[in-house]
């Protein structure tokens, strides 16, 4: 009778141990679902802003004013924002693809815009992004156009 008792008690043991290291989990094993910055979206395309531009490497290039405005930093504060883009493609402009420019650095919510120079005839896809620290967050894709040079 001594062995059966020692028997289940050290099964209840057992049993009472492998419930403690696998039955719970802690708060730091549960994923956290990620919040990144929210954009309030644009409609429509960006255009140059006539008469502004400069030679660049000797082709002329117009200058569009890019626009964005961030609504929420997710829950953590921002890191880096401003737009990234490319250029003549179908592509989507991400910061692993294409070029971007930096606006700020700072924890930042509100709008805020930037001049990209763009060049005549071609269109660029742009897209705002902000970053904090769960991640990326970009806005809907916008197209850039270069303009033309109008026959006088």
């Amino acid at each position: 009778m001594k062995t059966s008792n020692r028997n289940i008690y050290n099964f209840l043991i057992v049993f009472a141990l492998l419930f403690s290291f696998y039955g719970c989990s802690s708060d730091e094993d549960e994923q956290q679902e990620s919040q990144l910055p929210t954009f309030k979206s644009f409609q429509g395309t960006f255009s140059p802003i006539s008469g502004n531009g400069e030679y660049v490497d000797g082709v002329w290039h117009s200058e569009v004013t890019c626009s964005a405005i961030i609504l929420d930093n997710g829950g953590s504060p921002i890191i880096e924002y401003g737009f990234c883009w490319v250029k003549n493609t179908t592509d989507t402009p991400s910061l692993e693809n294409g070029e971007k420019i930096v606006v700020g650095a700072d924890n930042f919510i509100g709008s805020y815009s930037a001049k990209l120079l763009v060049e005549l005839y071609k269109n660029y896809n742009v897209r705002a992004y902000a970053i904090n620290s769960s991640g990326v967050s970009y806005d809907d894709m916008k197209l850039a156009r270069g303009g033309s040079i109008s026959p006088r």
